[in-house]
């Protein structure tokens, strides 16, 4: 510890002859040889006046002062000044050495402030924390006699919190228009005269002197400040000097404030519903917190010092982690809970790393995901499979017949597809009731089951109806053909067998229609309807039996190609036109926005399906100049009708995945909004669960920048494809979109109101608005008011309509809640 460099405070106890030292920032017993810690560096003619200002110091109990010469590491003799006083209450002797230099000279002022500095220290000693700087602002205030002291630091970046405070009651206050300003903008010491009060800062008056210091820590980061308000004319010169002596004090216990405060927070983060395991580079469990006991079973005391993969979760094909230096990892695992299950679980792995940049230790945040799990599993059945018999349904059927048919197109190994229609089963079902109807369609499948081999799909599309998939037959059609009809033959033989049900014999019979796949110019979305019109020529020839599709493709191919070929053109010579189509508040029926829908209106014909064209045009890039158009031109229209006085809250906009994903996709929409003055408020962007398949975080990354603009996103057609729950949680989407086929035939369809109802609850609790779509019926429209839909649109409201048409309704609308609001404002006066 240097003793003659800075000022340096000594405490000296003569009954045990103990010295203690501080240099502002710690105190330390001095244990050195010699009688005092200055023997060595002392002149020897300096002892005997040394020795009788300590005699004084005991015998006078009055401040008292010595001068003498301590000779440094070089041998340069320094004048010093050791001042002091007797402490009676402590039995010591304390006070300051001080290098003349820093007090210039000017000993009456030392002298002075000998005994105020003194009793300041000897308040300070014992404290800590907020306690130091109570004590501290109290204590200056009284011996400085001025109008307020107080500690503060920045709570933001305008404002100052106030930590300790004499003579101000203030817990905080704005920076700007204080001299605080000056003094962390400049980061120096700040003496100003008030020059006149300011109407949001009444505390500082007109004439007040204010002085403030800031403190700084170690790297020369700025934590706070201490400040002086008086009113009294004040010699402030020598203040610095003053307060310099416990700056270093001051700034060790502002650091172990801000220290605490986020070793608090920590712990408050620490203990949330997330598991959180902290281990060694090597995976041994350091700490855990309250959850991870919740979650795994294990008891959070016993687990340390514990192996996470050898001790806690062993046999389970290792952790998992697929960690490259330094980088973070996420997903799912599967854990094993104490009492010997396991459970999904979803965990993040952080390395920390130290000082060197190497690994001290990983954090491991996770969380039991077996819930979410469930629900997934639960849509997912109810999306895709048939509740009565559990076989895939017609949306299940769908996916794996287009990924067979690419797998086949691929191979070039022909498939088939059998359409099963039973014969008289209505007769049954309508004379016997629907539970003999419901028995009998659960054996039928039973029956089926045990045809299929591995690798086929046997689905019930609905009512009576069953599809087989037989991939891969052959490489030879006229092989594949003789296996299928082989197949075919079996189970229409496997059906007929009688069925015994409640002690009465039952017969049916299966018709089945065959098309192989795949063919030249074929569709995939051809297959069902080719295998249907197959089905309908068995059930023509007599039932129990069946027919190949052998009818030409070759005029639905001429079709596509010539719609493609057109449509090329229909951009540049404007042929391409919107429609919007209203959608309203399930409760109340208010309007709450449109959603531009694209018509086709080639030049001396009719309109051509959407339906028709956009298949074609997602089959090339013309989707994604039709979706730029689109875009564009709902805006411009938009814009125009609040110029005009329509208004209407929202316009919904259809993203295709392709031009979602193109590489320019958020500058096109910055320009968009730029040319058209387009609200970025007002604009819903529609996308589809296919846009997030296999681009999950450019999804993400888009939506999240389009978000800030103001701009809204909802799931188009939702359930239609592959609703993962975990892509769900993660879109900063707020919308779900659930698709027509699941409102068309409620209240007839059970299994489609049980999907509605869950996706209705399941999007509540995510925090989702629900527009359904497709809504023709007021007992659809009840049913979703029943379960909490938040929109809808379909021809109950009203078809999609053209501009005029569109203004026309909305204004018609307005009309006629303009006498309701004036009959309930009469009402309320």
């Amino acid at each position: 510890m240097k003793h003659q460099a800075t000022q340096v405070m000594w405490f000296f106890d003569r009954q045990h002859d103990q010295w203690s030292l501080s240099d502002q920032g710690t105190c330390q017993q001095w244990q050195g040889k010699g009688v005092h810690p200055w023997a060595d560096q002392l002149l020897p003619e300096d002892e005997a006046g040394f020795a009788d200002f300590l005699i004084r110091l005991h015998e006078s109990h009055l401040p008292e002062q010595f001068i003498g010469h301590l000779r440094d590491k070089e041998g340069a003799l320094n004048h010093v000044l050791w001042s002091g006083q007797f402490v009676p209450n402590q039995e010591v002797c304390c006070g300051w050495l001080l290098p003349l230099a820093a007090t210039s000279l000017k000993l009456s002022l030392p002298l002075l402030q000998t005994s105020l500095l003194t009793q300041l220290a000897q308040a300070l000693s014992a404290r800590t924390g907020l306690d130091f700087f109570n004590t501290l602002v109290k204590q200056l205030s009284h011996i400085l006699q001025v109008d307020a002291v107080w500690v503060g630091e920045l709570s933001s970046a305008d404002r100052v919190r106030v930590l300790a405070a004499d003579g101000l009651a203030l817990k905080d206050y704005p920076l700007v228009g204080t001299p605080c300003q000056q003094l962390y903008r400049q980061g120096a010491v700040c003496l100003e005269v008030i020059s006149e009060q300011e109407e949001y800062q009444p505390w500082l008056a007109a004439g007040q002197t204010y002085y403030g210091q800031p403190l700084f820590d170690g790297r020369g980061q700025l934590l706070g400040h201490l400040a002086l308000l008086s009113s009294a004319p004040a010699d402030m010169a020598n203040l610095n000097s003053v307060l310099n002596t416990f700056t270093v004090r001051m700034v060790a216990e502002l650091e172990r404030l801000q220290s605490d405060a986020q070793m608090r927070l920590s712990a408050v983060a620490f203990e949330t519903h997330e598991g959180i395991i902290i281990t060694d580079p090597g995976f041994k469990i350091l700490r855990v917190n309250n959850a991870f006991s919740q979650i795994t079973g294990f008891d959070s005391q016993a687990v340390l010092g514990l192996q996470l993969e050898q001790d806690l979760w062993p046999n389970l094909g290792g952790l998992g982690y697929e960690l490259n230096p330094l980088s973070r990892w996420q997903g799912e695992t599967q854990r094993l809970h104490a009492d010997g299950h396991t459970y999904p679980q979803w965990e993040i792995v952080t390395p920390v790393q130290d000082e060197k940049g190497g690994i001290s230790h990983f954090v491991i945040c996770f969380e039991d995901i077996s819930e979410r799990k469930a629900a997934e599993r639960r849509i997912q059945d109810l999306a895709y499979y048939d509740e009565l018999t559990g076989l895939p349904n017609r949306r299940q059927l769908h996916e794996t017949l287009v990924q067979t048919f690419n797998e086949a197109t691929h191979s070039c190994l022909i498939g088939a597809l059998l359409f099963i229609d039973l014969d008289h089963f209505k007769t049954i079902n309508d004379s016997l009731g629907h539970a003999t109807g419901d028995w009998l369609l659960k054996e039928v499948a039973t029956r089926l089951k045990r045809l299929v081999r591995q690798g086929d799909c046997l689905a019930r599309l609905g009512g009576d109806e069953f599809v087989l998939l037989l991939p891969s037959l052959s490489a030879s059609p006229p092989q594949a053909e003789m296996q299928a009809d082989i197949i075919a033959e079996r189970l229409i033989t496997e059906i007929a067998a009688p069925y015994t049900y409640a002690g009465q014999v039952l017969h049916i019979g299966a018709s089945v229609g065959i098309t192989l796949f795949p063919d030249r110019e074929q569709g995939v979305d051809d297959l069902l309807k080719q295998a249907d019109t197959a089905m309908y020529q068995a059930k023509s020839a007599g039932r129990k039996t069946r027919r190949f599709f052998d009818a030409s493709m070759q005029q639905q191919a001429d079709r596509r190609l010539h719609i493609h070929n057109e449509l090329r053109n229909a951009l540049n010579q404007q042929e391409l036109t919107l429609y919007y189509q209203p959608q309203h508040l399930v409760d109340g029926g208010d309007i709450i926005g449109v959603e531009a829908l694209i018509r086709w209106q080639p030049a001396g014909r009719a309109l051509v399906s959407p339906a028709e064209f956009i298949p074609i045009a997602e089959e090339s890039d013309l989707i994604v100049d039709i979706g730029n158009w689109v875009l564009h031109e709902a805006c411009a229209q938009y814009v125009l009708w609040e110029e005009n006085g329509i208004h209407i809250p929202q316009i919904s906009v259809n993203v295709s995945a392709k031009q979602f994903h193109a590489t320019d996709f958020v500058e096109r929409i910055h320009d968009v909004l730029a040319q058209t003055g387009m609200d970025p408020a007002c604009l819903n962007l529609e996308i589809t669960e296919s846009v997030v398949l296999g681009h999950a975080e450019d999804t993400i990354s888009k939506m999240t920048d389009l978000k800030s603009l103001g701009i809204s996103f909802a799931i188009d057609d939702f359930g239609a494809g592959y609703s993962s729950l975990s892509y769900l949680k993660r879109l900063p989407a707020d919308e779900l979109k659930i698709d027509r086929s699941f409102i068309q035939d409620i209240p007839k369809d059970g299994d489609n109101m049980a999907i509605v109802e869950a996706v209705i609850a399941m999007a509540r609790h995510m925090g989702f608005n629900v527009t359904a779509e497709g809504v023709e019926s007021r007992q659809q429209l009840e049913f979703l008011k029943a379960q909490g839909c938040s929109f809808y649109q379909g021809y109950l409201a009203s078809k999609p309509l053209p501009v005029p048409y569109l203004e026309k309704y909305v204004q018609r609308l307005a009309r006629q809640e303009y006498p309701r609001e004036i009959q309930l404002s009469g009402v309320e006066k």
